[in-house]
């Protein structure tokens, strides 16, 4: 968690979020909060705000700033809160959504007018500005076994180029998709468009400083991703045995590694306004 926090540190330079709030919102909520770093630099940011980050896991830290409270719960329950939010925070929830739709309505219902909803995550897709993911075979198949896996357990990693419709189709205004842009090259299909986007490389391949660091970053978190992801979706939800599982896994790995492959994955950043 402190790892992908950190990567987005890095690819938003050093910004907490794209939605042009106002200077002052008096009630946030950060989604699938994790570790809670991004509710602790935002409330350090906005003393004014009362942050609440939401989990269903009590890993955050104790000592916290004082205008910031963690809370365990299931985001996809029914919400109880009394009071609206003026900024709802969501970062890397795919794969952990199974009732998209539900959970959007929530948001808007929650959100108070003129108040933002923003939500961050990256592309369950391996592309390249010069064809070499194309030579990364391996790799390419582990990850449309990884979304196929997610779609089948009801939880799907690629629903990203959805999200944009249906904040609009809910009732959200000036919704906008930054797809931040590096390279004009930088494209990929996205349902039935061709967008431009922001990459994270995968290793140190990138001539950029700045992204030659993201991607010696991006490098370990996708090799974390690995082996998070595939166990459960590989044996359980797609039916591979144990040594199949681990031959994937070993493969990819090793055409990671490949530093000729100059692999990345786009990132996507949704947000709109409720009227």
């Amino acid at each position: 968690m402190g790892l992908v926090h950190h990567i987005y540190s890095l690819l938003l330079e050093r910004k907490l979020h794209l939605a042009p709030l106002s200077e002052s919102p008096k009630r946030v909520l950060d989604l699938g909060t994790g570790t809670g770093l991004w509710a602790i630099d935002f409330a350090d940011e906005h003393e004014n705000a009362q942050v609440i980050g939401n989990d269903l896991s009590p890993i955050q830290p104790k000592w916290v700033p004082s205008n910031c409270q963690f809370e365990i719960d299931d985001f996809e329950s029914d919400w109880m809160y009394k009071a609206p939010f003026d900024y709802i925070h969501a970062r890397e929830l795919s794969g952990c959504i199974g009732n998209i739709d539900k959970l959007f309505r929530q948001v808007f219902d929650h959100t108070s007018s003129g108040g933002y909803f923003e939500l961050q995550a990256v592309s369950a897709h391996f592309l390249s500005d010069d064809d070499t993911a194309e030579k990364a075979v391996t790799a390419q198949e582990w990850m449309k076994n990884i979304r196929e896996g997610g779609r089948k357990f009801g939880k799907p990693l690629d629903d990203a180029c959805e999200w944009k419709q249906k904040l609009e189709d809910i009732g959200f205004a000036d919704v906008t998709e930054t797809l931040l842009k590096v390279s004009e090259r930088t494209v990929y299909r996205c349902g039935n468009l061709t967008r431009h986007g922001i990459q994270v490389p995968l290793g140190t391949w990138p001539k950029d400083a700045r992204m030659k660091e993201i991607g010696k970053f991006g490098f370990v978190g996708e090799l974390q991703a690995i082996e998070a992801y595939t166990p459960a979706l590989f044996t359980r939800v797609l039916g591979w045995s144990e040594e199949e599982m681990q031959v994937m896994m070993d493969k990819v790995k090793e055409e990671l590694f490949d530093r000729s492959l100059h692999l990345y994955l786009p990132v996507h950043v949704v947000y709109g306004r409720k009227p």
